[in-house]
């Protein structure tokens, strides 16, 4: 079985490809070049494309051949699309067509399973997201999104391309990628290097947080699922705990477990149109793949920080 992973040097990409390792598969990584590539996991062979060009997917569609696709790989800083929207059409919507198209006319045949990520970020409700939600993207990286599922939902409508669409729920425990920059991530990485305050948003926002080994299981789950016959081609399958904490919760969680002292700042750094909550309803997903997230919030937050402890040479 082989398996072509994109957005490999991402968090979610990162684990899902050291997994598909672990069971046995051929499993390649597309990383785009640039001067200081993120490191691939150890087994995957790298190949070389950017997703917005349609000749460079062609070439690794015909050097890959792959019977599984994941396809991770897209810009995802919500609040730089703001700035950047043209680039994250490119990207995350012309990319995914890119790479679909040239998936349909030179890898067809043997082309088994293609799972896209899709994201919370594409609704704007304050129930929990599941099909009976509509689409209400409130930033130019949740219409790249939106754009990117209507194709991929097409490609099965139109020429039985076995596409699946994953939507997950706001995740975290990045520290084996080193990324920080994200809520869980700051917060965590701030107090344990011992800063006495922290500059935040806002402290009403509602999330679902899933740790990422619950993440990446979702894809394993589509995969067997769609391996295994069962009908879940042209649909969208949802994941997260199916319980919202405000980010003033998340964070006093966060202080309670590592024990610091210091204070927050709430109500510096504001998105524009941020969604006020954002929680999942994971019943498809329990009752058609059989997946159930193995994490709640503490449970998920130990994990991470002690993940943390080691990267930073604090354990």
């Amino acid at each position: 079985m082989r398996v072509l992973v994109t957005g490999v040097t991402g968090f979610i990409g990162y684990s899902l490809a050291e997994r598909l390792v672990e069971k046995g598969y051929t499993v390649y990584g597309l990383v785009r070049f640039v001067a200081q590539n993120r490191r691939v996991p150890e087994n995957v062979i790298p190949v070389v494309g950017d997703l917005s060009d349609y000749h460079a997917m062609v070439r690794v569609v015909e050097a890959t051949r792959p019977n599984v696709v994941f396809h991770l790989g897209a810009l995802t800083p919500v609040s730089e699309s703001f700035h950047q929207p043209v680039t994250y059409a490119e990207i995350n919507y012309i990319g995914t067509i890119n790479l679909l198209e040239a998936l349909r006319r030179h890898a067809f045949e043997q082309l088994r399973v293609f799972a896209l990520a899709g994201t919370t970020e594409m609704y704007d409700t304050l129930e929990p997201i599941d099909d009976s939600q509509v689409f209400s993207p409130k930033s130019p990286y949740a219409v790249s999104k939106v754009a990117a599922t209507y194709y991929n939902e097409y490609m099965w409508h139109t020429y039985r391309m076995p596409t699946v669409t994953v939507v997950p729920t706001n995740s975290y425990g990045r520290a084996h990628v080193g990324q920080r920059h994200f809520f869980i991530e700051k917060v965590i990485t701030s107090m344990l290097l011992g800063v006495n305050e922290i500059k935040l948003g806002s402290p009403d926002t509602i999330r679902d947080w899933m740790f990422r080994e619950d993440h990446v299981d979702a894809y394993l789950k589509v995969m067997d699922a769609a391996l295994n016959g069962k009908d879940v081609f042209g649909q969208r399958f949802y994941f997260g705990t199916g319980k919202g904490y405000t980010t003033r919760e998340t964070f006093e969680k966060i202080k309670e477990l590592i024990g610091w002292e210091g204070r927050a700042v709430w109500n510096v750094y504001l998105r524009p149109n941020d969604s006020r909550k954002i929680v999942v309803n994971p019943e498809k997903a329990k009752r058609v793949l059989g997946w159930e997230p193995r994490y709640d919030l503490e449970s998920g937050l130990r994990r991470a920080i002690e993940e943390w402890r080691q990267v930073l040479g604090l354990a």
